[in-house]
């Protein structure tokens, strides 16, 4: 956008305070239009609002592992290596940062896209408000001088999706995050020249146009907005700005109904993306209330219900699940600051507080009957037995292939875990934790479940039960779902796999209740097909030291029972021929991932019953007599229709089991 351009259609010379930029205009001196509008900036912008909002670390990676953000800085100032995904780049000192650049050794895409986020121009700002070095404010003013020459901003027909430096979600997280804390730290200082903020607001005004007119959707819709909202709430000198915030706050109030279940989740499934979306609502309202605009009245409702959601999903060790592309985030973390959005929320302040302000949950297990989640627990202890069962819908976006998944923390870890998330490329270990080999549920003939192919989102399932039964009695508890949708390139849908998990925490008498028996887990698949397949049943262990008997699998701190006589058991580990398996990430970082035990239980059939439990405890030394017995072995009949199941432990004593009742239990 040409300056005269700006000046004349982009701001809105009528404003209260620019009547001398206006007359520059008129005159068409606009040299002297950029000394009235940056003096007017200096007099007027309003730093002690803006920053009663506390500080927010910017996200991303930008710095290097174990890197100081003093260190960072001088990484930026001095060297000029720029950081992006944990991978570094040297521009050199005599050059210019190439904002086009993309130095990972496979082309990733999210190199050159997150740079243009600009992290490491607030991490600057925010160093310079502490320590007042000039040298941040210089490097960021050469920074944005040189992206923003660069970095041209693309016309109204080119898509939100498209570009390398203006996608529509880097534009919403530079408005809606990153650019706001470092106009209001540097606007008065030397580095920033009437040049440098007359260009800033130019850039900003482009923003808005391109988030107003090429917003996309989903996850990405939300930052848009909370961008666009920012710039109507911290640019009113722009022309266009109350119409954008007036369409910001509009559309964001239309995306918590369509995009949040009526149980909380958002519809991507994913604990990083459910993440994102409550922290951007929360940015636009704090920013909006530090500067006294109104924001829709039903929204602090909905996302309080949103944010419950990770209550419900959350382990004993504090922290959610990696649910699709997701990550292990510590909910205390998390509702530290949303404490600043709803501070009477007794069950925030008690996890929060480290119990020591408002009460528990009043539930323990819970079922979150729209996003299809299950969530066993013993209690609310750290040493509690938690799992999660996934009866969940395939979400709208970052999907996994994971439809029957079980996860189960116990023994003060995560014994049952999966692949997790990986970085966005397309290497052999990101189609790994995409693929249904990567997590705790089963293949047919080697193939993976294959929602994906045919699959197409549409707004009424938001208001859609997920096919998710469930049971929570004293002694039993019990989920059931169902994966029907195909498997392999073909999507063979000829194969129906119904998976039930029983949570056995509290045998009644009449079943051995005086053999004291610690807390275990049945699973119970049934395969349905007419013609015969192999079956693979999948656990991913993170524990040591594998035993394979006749009976099952035996680890450090989890023992693992399969019936039947025909099965296969084995044990993979960091296996990459033929295929990968055995693997978990540890981070999003390109590289970043470890090798993990996975029990691989199989059979050939056409119509079959697979039993397995799921036993936590630390293996015993001395043999069984030295403590309470524990399950040796599992038998139950093959016929998808049969429903006792026979659990056998140590000092030979068995307990007889029916579906039907542990169903029903009351």
């Amino acid at each position: 956008m040409k300056e005269s351009e700006f000046f004349q259609k982009g701001l809105n010379l009528e404003y209260e305070g620019l009547e001398r930029v206006k007359q520059a205009v008129e005159a068409e001196d606009y040299e002297q239009a950029k000394a009235e509008l940056a003096s007017y900036i200096r007099r007027t912008l309003e730093p002690e609002r803006f920053f009663s909002v506390p500080y927010e670390e910017p996200e991303n990676v930008y710095k290097l592992e174990g890197e100081t953000v003093s260190q960072a800085c001088e990484r930026v100032v001095e060297d000029h290596v720029m950081v992006s995904v944990g991978v570094p780049c040297d521009f050199g000192r005599e050059k210019e940062v190439d904002w086009f650049a993309n130095p990972t050794y496979n082309g990733y895409k999210e190199w050159t896209w997150q740079l243009s986020r600009h992290p490491e121009w607030k991490m600057l700002a925010h160093a310079y408000r502490e320590n007042g070095d000039k040298r941040y404010a210089e490097r960021t003013a050469e920074l944005f001088e040189s992206w923003y020459h660069q970095a041209v901003c693309p016309g109204d027909e080119v898509s939100g999706y498209d570009t390398a430096c203006w996608r529509t979600i880097e534009c919403g997280i530079r408005m809606g995050a990153n650019w706001p804390y470092v106009l209001f730290t540097f606007y008065d200082t030397e580095a920033f020249t009437d040049q440098v903020l007359t260009d800033w607001y130019i850039s900003v005004w482009e923003h808005g146009n391109r988030l107003y007119k090429n917003c996309t959707r989903g996850n990405w819709l939300v930052m848009e907005m909370n961008g666009l909202a920012q710039i109507g709430i911290l640019y009113p000198q722009l022309k266009e700005s109350g119409k954008w915030l007036e369409t910001a706050f509009s559309r964001l109030e239309e995306e918590l109904d369509r995009q949040v279940y009526p149980d909380g989740f958002q519809y991507e499934l994913s604990t990083i993306y459910h993440e994102v979306v409550v922290n951007n609502y929360q940015r636009v309202m704090e920013m909006a209330q530090a500067f006294a605009v109104p924001v829709p009245a039903g929204m602090l409702k909905k996302l309080e219900n949103a944010v419950m959601a990770d209550v419900k999903l959350m382990m004993p060790d504090g922290r959610v699940p990696s649910l699709n592309d997701g990550n292990w985030f510590s909910v205390k973390h998390l509702l530290e600051r949303k404490r600043r959005m709803l501070p009477d929320v007794p069950e925030f302040l008690w996890v929060s507080g480290d119990g020591k302000e408002g009460h528990e949950p009043e539930f323990h297990s819970i079922a979150m009957p729209y996003s299809g989640f299950l969530v066993m627990r013993s209690g609310w202890e750290p040493d509690a037995v938690w799992a999660l069962f996934d009866g969940a819908p395939f979400g709208r976006a970052h999907q996994h292939e994971d439809k029957l998944s079980v996860l189960l923390y116990a023994e003060g870890k995560l014994l049952l875990t999966e692949g997790g998330n990986y970085a966005y490329d397309d290497s052999p270990m990101r189609r790994y934790v995409l693929s249904t080999r990567a997590h705790n549920t089963a293949m047919v003939d080697g193939m993976s479940q294959n929602r994906r192919r045919d699959y197409q989102w549409n707004e009424e399932e938001i208001r859609q039960k997920a096919d998710l039964a469930w049971n929570m009695g004293p002694h039993f508890e019990y989920g059931e779902s169902n994966y029907r949708e195909g498997y392999g390139p073909e999507v063979d849908k000829r194969v129906n796999h119904n998976r039930c998990l029983y949570f056995v925490k509290n045998l009644p008498e009449a079943v051995g209740a005086e053999n004291h028996l610690p807390v275990f887990f049945l699973v119970v698949d049934r395969f349905e097909a007419e013609e015969e397949h192999t079956y693979q049943a999948l656990w991913h262990v993170d524990s040591e030291n594998p035993v394979i008997s006749p009976s099952g699998v035996r680890f450090d701190e989890l023992q693992v029972c399969v019936s039947g006589r025909n099965r296969k058991l084995t044990v993979v580990k960091g296996q990459e021929e033929p295929e990968w398996q055995g693997f978990v990430s540890i981070s999003q970082r390109q590289g970043d991932y470890r090798p993990v035990n996975c029990v691989q239980a199989e059979v050939q059939a056409g119509s079959v019953r697979m039993v397995t439990v799921l036993a936590p405890g630390k293996r015993q030394e001395g043999g069984a007599s030295a403590a309470a017995p524990e399950i040796t072995a599992v038998e139950a009949g093959t016929g998808i229709s049969e429903d006792t199941i026979t659990v056998i432990l140590s000092d030979g004593s068995r307990l007889e089991l029916s579906e039907a009742q542990m169903k029903a239990d009351r």
